[in-house]
């Protein structure tokens, strides 16, 4: 019974120090996130996930605007209009109406990824910059690729958290934030590893006769 009991420690401490080390690493990548400033130059439009920061949409209309490119912001309540991103944007509204798309059919992060998907393919464009916060990118790039495996998504992240990820433990809002995505993140990429695993056909190999 002993040796039972020391193997099950020993199980659940390698288990702990496995989780520890995945999600320092995921903090690690938010923080990386935020260092990277420069826009993609081979992208053909922008994309914005909105939640809890209004800095998404602001952040995405200024890219746009300065790139000349179309802009989806996904995930926006069905009774925003385009005076409402407007204001939050401090954009004229004109800009709004003539050169953003505003996507209402969205209500999560996996819903974001089939709203991207259909736009972008009615538009044939394959190389989004996508914008989000710095604790969402990891899950959002995620469900984005298994909407749309075949484009490419430059991640530009924007800071909308009280702390930097990296000081998470010193302040109990951003830390509850970063597990919770944590989780997230990881259910979200056993879902989708899931989800593209290539079904095994009884009858392969074999030859009909």
């Amino acid at each position: 019974m002993t040796f039972i009991i020391r193997i099950l420690f020993l199980f659940t401490l390698c288990l702990t120090a496995l989780a520890g080390w995945d999600f320092f690493g995921f903090v690690h990548r938010a923080e990386d996130s935020l260092t990277r400033t420069d826009p993609d130059p081979a992208s053909g439009a922008v994309v914005a996930l909105t939640g809890a920061s209004d800095a998404r949409i602001i952040e995405a209309v200024d890219l746009a605007d300065r790139l000349d490119l179309p802009l989806l912001i996904s995930g926006v309540h069905t009774d925003a209009r385009a005076e409402d991103i407007a204001r939050i944007a401090g954009v004229e509204v004109e800009k709004i109406r003539c050169c953003v798309t505003l996507g209402k059919a969205a209500a999560t992060t996996e819903g974001n990824g089939q709203e991207v998907a259909r736009w972008a393919r009615m538009r044939n464009i394959d190389r989004i910059m996508v914008v989000t916060s710095e604790y969402h990118m990891d899950r959002a790039l995620i469900e984005l690729r298994r909407a749309m495996p075949e484009a490419t998504f430059a991640p530009h992240a924007v800071a909308s958290m009280k702390v930097p990820p990296g000081l998470w433990y010193s302040d109990s809002i951003t830390a509850r934030r970063m597990l919770e995505e944590w989780v997230k993140f990881r259910i979200a990429g056993l879902r989708a590893q899931r989800l593209t695993r290539p079904e095994i056909s009884l009858n392969e190999g074999h030859t009909s006769s």
